[in-house]
């Protein structure tokens, strides 16, 4: 059986969407940070390891 790609891509994100549902119901998942809060610890982060610059 073959499935056409926009068939298969409604499948996998139903299939995604159901997932997230399942484990957002029956575990003690953290909350996500704000985009914003995401961004300061990305950039927090990539400061932090930073290569020195060539002198």
């Amino acid at each position: 059986m073959s499935i056409e790609k926009p068939g298969r891509e409604t499948v996998t994100f139903g299939l995604g969407v159901y997932t997230g549902i399942y484990i957002a119901q029956n575990y003690q998942v953290p909350r996500v940070d704000e985009p914003k809060e995401l961004w300061k610890k990305i950039k927090d982060f990539a400061e932090t390891y930073k290569k020195p610059p060539d002198s």
